[in-house]
């Protein structure tokens, strides 16, 4: 249970600008009033310009504020809580018997590009007024709207607005599968894709049910001063609609059940010429509107939406507050991340004298009945931590150290330190592969190299069953293979003839890009899509080249230079919104992680620069050999990204490629 707070007790600190200075005034709840004082020389508005510039630079690259920022932020906090703004602070913390709300009243717009909630306290490295247990830092709307909490009986429903629809739909009902399966939310049919167009959108919004919470997943911007999201395109043309619009629409949800808006759109509160997104919003009547400072990556809108409902509508809270379930939310991102700048992009703008937007006194919730799974006899002895993630949208991520793989690359292996022994140096036992390449490319050349995998990776070779298993068993999304034959390619056009397939194989250069539609053939296209929806369809990475699935040779990544030097971002080997989806649908499901080795260091490099300083997605499995070593690495999560371990399945081929059948047979019988 959250500990209560005395209601109506509060303090306003107001911010304000006069040329370069910076003033801080402040006001309680029981009419106390301090006098304005200036922040100082040294922190005037270039400076604050500085430091916001910081901490969004270190969300960008998902860092910790260093030494340098962190001081500024300490030395801001004692600036502005100066001249008897912390003593009335202190009376008034103990006055609410719990934490104490804090309204930031800042009227002009460059200090509200200012993450103020990034403030700390002196004394630690993680005393931020944003994940304060003690502090509620929210920024304050004016508005002649009235204002109350909502009595909600039920649960709390939540209508999503998602105009692109796909993978970030997905990722937030899966971010609230816990609370609606725990009834504590009510997932209404989202509005998505065309719908999300005018005037459908605005029909909608007029019918019943009315939600609880409105959440808007796509882009926003400011366009001419004033503030927009993008709606579904149309004929081709992007759509916009101006946020002030949009708030009249939803002034008459406002007055009855509609009390938060939830904007995870790019920079849904970035100051404009006339107001942000959210305090547009919050002006119009909501009672609080969650919004980003700045773009956030997809794994960070999910783990912060996944803890905001989980703090603003648990079955065991007598009351829902936006302000304590922001700060919440900001303490389980520095926590998940390592401390990652990206927890202050966040805000929440608040119209009320309170953060208390739901009343749950006599609220009744019941969990969602789920009919237990049915599966055949011969699905038993299935590993329950393979049956959930196949169960759910998983990626696949596919290496090269099958057992069934082990005959060609031995041949390769034997073949090149045979000629390497015939040199001038002796040859040093046990060098790993990527090494033995790389000798061999510098003594013998890079087309030599290439002349000889062609002799030992035979093309046409048929895929092991397991290959096959798991291509029935892939759903749309994205995937990746490093494999060097096109073998996983394959078997998915031969599994799941119906289902659109592209293949991406970012070069040093260029990206080739191969689709196969509905039973046609392989088409090379001659650009990448500007996206691809992946609801319906399969996107393969081929990360480490080869030979595609026309048969066609390109170079591999075999050698050390080449995982340095010929990996390509996909950022930059793709459209700005495909490798956006892309890498968000990476980073937001789970991974079925096969044929891949903790001790290989290129195995570890290609899981770092997909999902960089973050975990590899929670629920993730590795899939091992019953012989295999590596069992406790997988699982301390040793060298892997965000040092977070995985799940850890051993299980030969043979048993893998049954469970595998039993559990797409089970899910084509509707169990």
């Amino acid at each position: 249970m959250q500990r209560p707070g005395a209601p109506g007790v509060w303090m306003e600190i107001a911010l304000e600008s006069s040329g370069a200075e910076v003033r801080a005034s402040a006001r309680g709840s029981r009419g106390e009033q301090t006098a304005p004082h200036a922040l100082g020389p040294e922190l005037g508005a270039a400076q604050l310009r500085s430091f916001a510039s910081d901490v969004r630079q270190a969300a960008a690259r998902a860092r910790p504020l260093d030494e340098r920022v962190a001081r500024t932020a300490q030395a801001l906090h004692g600036a502005v809580l100066r001249e008897g703004i912390d003593d009335l602070r202190a009376r008034l913390g103990e006055a609410a018997g719990g934490p104490l709300l804090v309204r930031l009243a800042i009227g002009d717009p460059g200090l509200q590009e200012v993450p103020w909630e990034a403030l700390a306290a002196p004394g630690g490295a993680m005393r931020h007024w944003g994940t304060s247990p003690d502090l509620l830092p929210v920024r304050g709307v004016r508005s002649n709207e009235p204002w109350q909490p909502r009595e909600v009986r039920g649960a709390v429903r939540v209508l999503a607005i998602a105009p692109a629809g796909g993978a970030a739909l997905a990722r937030l009902k899966e971010a609230l599968a816990g609370p609606i399966a725990a009834g504590e939310v009510e997932w209404l049919a989202p509005i998505e894709g065309q719908a999300a167009r005018l005037p459908w959108l605005f029909d909608r919004l007029r019918c019943e049910p009315i939600p609880h919470v409105l959440h808007f997943v796509g882009h926003g911007g400011v366009q001419d001063g004033v503030p927009v999201l993008r709606l579904a395109d149309a004929d081709g043309d992007e759509r916009w609609l101006r946020v002030e619009l949009l708030g009249q629409q939803l002034a008459a949800g406002f007055r009855s059940f509609l009390r938060l808006v939830v904007l995870e759109a790019c920079e849904g509160a970035r100051p404009a010429a006339f107001a942000s997104a959210a305090e547009s919003l919050a002006r119009a009547g909501a009672d609080a509107v969650v919004a980003h400072l700045w773009p956030v990556q997809a794994d960070v809108a999910r783990a912060f939406s996944t803890q905001l409902y989980r703090a603003l509508a648990g079955a065991t809270l007598g009351k829902g507050d936006v302000a304590r379930a922001v700060n919440e939310a900001r303490r389980a991102i520095l926590a998940e991340l390592e401390g990652s700048a990206e927890a202050f992009s966040p805000v929440v703008y608040l119209r009320g004298p309170d953060g208390v937007l739901f009343d749950f006194k006599g609220r009744k919730v019941a969990p969602r009945a789920v009919l237990p799974p049915v599966v055949s006899d011969r699905a038993t002895a299935i590993d329950p931590g393979l049956a959930r993630i196949v169960a759910r949208p998983f990626s696949l991520l596919l290496g090269d150290r099958w057992k069934a793989e082990r005959a060609a690359l031995d041949s390769f292996r034997d073949k090149l330190r045979t000629e390497l022994s015939k040199g001038p140096e002796p040859m040093p036992p046990g060098l790993p592969m990527s090494a033995l390449t790389q000798r061999y490319a510098l003594r013998r050349g890079a087309d030599k190299l290439g002349a000889e995998f062609q002799r030992a990776f035979r093309v046409g070779a048929e895929a092991p069953p397991v290959i096959k298993a798991l291509a029935r068993a892939l759903g749309p999304g994205v995937h990746a293979t490093l494999l060097r034959s096109p073998l996983l390619e394959i078997a998915l056009a031969e599994q799941q003839p119906e289902r659109a397939i592209h293949v991406i194989q970012p070069d040093e250069e260029s990206t080739l890009v191969l689709r196969r539609a509905s039973g046609g053939d392989w088409e090379a296209l001659e650009a990448p899509p500007a996206s691809v929806d992946l609801e319906r369809e399969i996107v393969l990475l081929r990360l480490y080249r080869g030979y595609t699935p026309e048969q066609i040779f390109t170079r591999p990544l075999l050698t050390e230079d080449d995982y340095l030097l010929g990996f390509r971002e996909l950022e930059s080997a793709l459209p700005r919104d495909l490798a956006d989806e892309i890498l968000s649908t990476l980073n937001s499901r789970p991974a079925l992680i096969a044929g891949m080795s903790v001790t290989t260091w290129h195995h570890r490099m290609l899981l770092h620069r997909l999902f960089g300083r973050r975990p590899v997605p929670r629920g993730s499995l590795a899939v091992l050999e019953p012989d295999d070593t590596e069992r406790e690495l997988w699982e301390k999560g040793v060298s892997l990204p965000g040092r977070a371990g995985v799940g850890v399945v051993a299980a030969s081929g043979e048993d893998v490629v049954g469970w595998l059948e039993a559990l797409v047979e089970a899910g084509r019988d509707g169990r």
